[in-house]
């Protein structure tokens, strides 16, 4: 791949002042080497040209957490307990057929192409979506997920990380991490997190875990009491009540030591938040599938009061039925203040920051060339001077026409240059009708 320039009515770096009629540079190896004003960005010889028009030029947006292995799921279950919500998705993905993990997928990467997302935090116990990001182009971190709530466990756990760590050694790359996901209190002993925090320590693997989430998961660890711990104690699993917060217990589990990524924590305090802040953590915040599933809002203006950096994510579409960041991150803003700079730092800057991946989600000289473009021909755009607030403000997934990752192209028009999307999309719809029977009989 060689060079690519692109120029546009605006360039949005986030890390700068947005620049009036702009352009970018790209290298051949992929990376950003100039940002500007359209008359003081090179013009080499050897790249390719093209002036994007009326869009709004911005960094790949970065999607802090979501599980693409689930999209065949897509809002099948709505209306319960967060807790039987749990349970009944469970029951569907055991049964799902083979190969139905791998359509759903490539299709999460391919749809997040289409909503201009370059880099992906995902989290899943199949492997499917390292695999869809390493195949088709994405950049992120994999999280890889562990389960096992009886200490009794802990060998079988730790074998079967083993085994799944060894299938996706051949996707790892500059472009794609396999992180470690030690999944939520409830399905992770002591023992366990504090094994699986080790190995990230020792192999330098980023590590994430869903906490704070639901009220249900506070009584299940302050007092050891609720549906959790009726559940496991249903099976002959001990449970313990620890009398501080799930991500107090977390922190002091091993956590704390791991600059690790919390994933929702809806219920937290500003005692748990200052201790994040400490520890170098980072928030995967979902604001979207939090309200469907009945958990709440999660506190980001004590989040960012404390210190602590924050990434929006969509979650998985079985809970959020979106992988829209442009409007979770207005969600988002709903609970803080916030200047619409940092609105849009919670889908980029932030989120990649959050993901330990410091040179995406910002376009400066350095980062990685992942941009996505947005029409601005919308009825929203007209007479925008201030084109953050308008992003901010009126952007969608829909006003995305096209995405780059490393200056290689993925999306454009409804098209994903390379791959054949009408067989994409049929066993994406395969899987889907597969989950949907599988519900009806539930």
């Amino acid at each position: 791949m060689g060079a690519l320039r692109l120029s546009a009515r605006w360039v949005v770096p986030i890390t700068a002042r947005p620049i009036a009629h702009g352009a970018v540079l790209v290298d051949a190896a992929g990376r950003l080497v100039a940002v500007g004003e359209e008359a003081d960005v090179p013009r080499p010889e050897d790249a390719a040209s093209q002036d994007l028009g009326d869009v709004a030029l911005l960094p790949g947006l970065v999607n802090t957490h979501t599980h693409l292995e689930l999209m065949a799921l897509r809002g099948l279950v709505t209306g319960t307990v967060f807790t039987r919500w749990i349970m009944t998705i469970r029951r569907i993905k055991d049964g799902l057929p083979p190969g139905s993990f791998r359509a759903a997928a490539r299709w999460g990467v391919l749809e997040s192409f289409a909503h201009g997302i370059a880099t992906i935090g995902d989290t899943g116990s199949t492997g499917e979506a390292a695999r869809a990001m390493a195949d088709l182009g994405a950049r992120g971190v994999a999280y890889q997920e562990v389960f096992g709530p009886d200490p009794a466990q802990l060998g079988a756990s730790l074998a079967l990380l083993e085994d799944a760590l060894r299938a996706l050694e051949p996707c790892e790359s500059k472009r794609v991490a396999v992180g470690l996901s030690p999944h939520a209190p409830y399905t992770v002993s002591e023992p366990l997190l504090a094994a699986v925090t080790a190995r990230a320590d020792r192999e330098q693997r980023r590590i994430a875990m869903h906490i704070g989430e639901s009220a249900e998961e506070r009584l299940f660890v302050e007092e050891g009491r609720g549906p959790f711990a009726d559940h496991l104690r249903g099976r002959g699993i001990p449970v313990a009540a620890h009398g501080v917060s799930p991500i107090a217990w977390a922190l002091r589990g091993g956590l704390e030591a791991a600059q690790p990524l919390l994933i929702h924590c809806v219920h937290g305090d500003p005692h748990d938040f200052a201790a994040a802040a400490r520890c170098g953590a980072s928030i995967a915040h979902c604001p979207w599938s939090n309200q469907l599933l009945g958990n709440g809002r999660a506190p980001l203006q004590l989040m960012k009061d404390a210190g602590v950096n924050v990434g929006v994510g969509t979650d998985s579409v079985a809970a959020g039925n979106t992988l829209d960041l442009f409007a979770e991150q207005r969600l988002a803003a709903t609970g803080a203040s916030l200047t619409p700079n940092e609105r849009l730092r919670l889908i980029t800057t932030a989120a990649a920051d959050a993901l330990g991946i410091e040179d995406a989600g910002r376009l400066e000289p350095g980062a990685w060339g992942d941009l996505c473009a947005v029409s601005l021909r919308g009825p929203g755009f007209a007479a925008a001077p201030d084109i953050e607030a308008t992003l901010a403000a009126s952007a969608g997934a829909s006003d995305v026409v096209a995405t780059w990752v490393a200056g290689r192209l993925v999306y454009q028009g409804g098209a994903w240059p390379g791959v054949d999307a009408a067989a994409e999309r049929e066993a994406f719809v395969s899987a889907s009708e597969s989950a949907r029977q599988l519900k009806a009989e539930s």
